[in-house]
């Protein structure tokens, strides 16, 4: 890569895009056909139809979308049909920290295992990672709920977080903290 091209690379940043309804995936093609580095995190999700279940693969951030681009690639994403808005707090724009989405693609190796936690975070609890299996490699915080162990993935920049569940055994705690 070239002078510009390192300096480019540089102001690149994962932003969180906010879609219409439903139109994560439609959004996801739109922005990978305009060469737009873009990740969809998504579980699989067995859904009950009158006649039959089916296991389907449903985006895990309802309405949300991330894209790695600088400025001029921002705009041409806000001028995609489907999305909505650059999501932002306080007049900031949003950002996912690089390590928040390595952490969200290395869970998605067995979206079977992921849960989308609903209502408040929970508190910190103790940072782990994890050791054996396809999540190897994963960090996050430990949770216990009925004898299985859980770790959670948080998302700062749109305030959610995963669950992932995992036997005891493939756990090992760290002595780094997360925020």
């Amino acid at each position: 890569m070239d002078q510009d091209g390192a300096e480019i690379e540089n102001y690149r940043k994962w932003r969180v895009f906010y879609t219409r309804s439903r139109a994560e995936k439609q959004c996801e093609e739109r922005l990978e056909q305009r060469s737009i580095d873009v990740y969809l995190p998504k579980y699989e999700v067995v859904r009950q139809w009158k006649d039959r279940k089916k296991k389907v693969i449903e985006p895990l951030f309802r309405n949300y979308i991330f894209a790695h681009v600088d400025e001029q690639e921002r705009l041409v994403v806000l001028k995609t049909p489907g999305i909505v808005r650059c999501v932002s707090f306080g007049g900031a724009l949003a950002e996912v920290d690089p390590a928040e989405v390595e952490q969200l693609k290395i869970a998605q190796q067995d979206p079977a295992r992921l849960r989308l936690i609903e209502g408040p975070l929970p508190d910190l609890g103790e940072p782990v990672t994890i050791t054996d299996g396809p999540l190897r490699g994963l960090c996050g915080e430990v949770t216990e709920h009925r004898g299985q162990y859980h770790v959670i993935l948080r998302i700062t920049a749109i305030q959610q977080a995963v669950r992932v569940h995992v036997p005891a055994a493939w756990v090992r705690q760290d002595s780094h903290t997360f925020k």
